[in-house]
């Protein structure tokens, strides 16, 4: 399963920007390493294509997963209070 640079292309502009994508890829990575549920049905055991294909079939946003900076964020600003 091979991604070309066409399709790459068209997620980055989808999430705002390559940078964008590749954190998305990553933090939906790490979830999935810590053991998250897959959340589509794909015989491949390479994380990064079943991340990929998540992404495609519109099943990984950004709302649906919470940023660690937005977490160190609510932790600190309860620790100030």
């Amino acid at each position: 399963m091979t991604q070309n640079y066409t399709e790459i292309d068209q997620l980055a502009e989808k999430f705002g920007g390559r940078y964008k994508l590749t954190v998305l890829i990553q933090k939906r990575l790490k979830e999935l390493v810590k053991g998250g549920q897959k959340l589509v049905d794909l015989e491949d055991r390479n994380l990064i294509n079943i991340v990929m294909e998540e992404i495609r079939q519109g099943k990984v946003t950004f709302e649906g997963l919470e940023l660690e900076g937005e977490k160190e964020g609510k932790k600190s600003k309860k620790k100030s209070d």
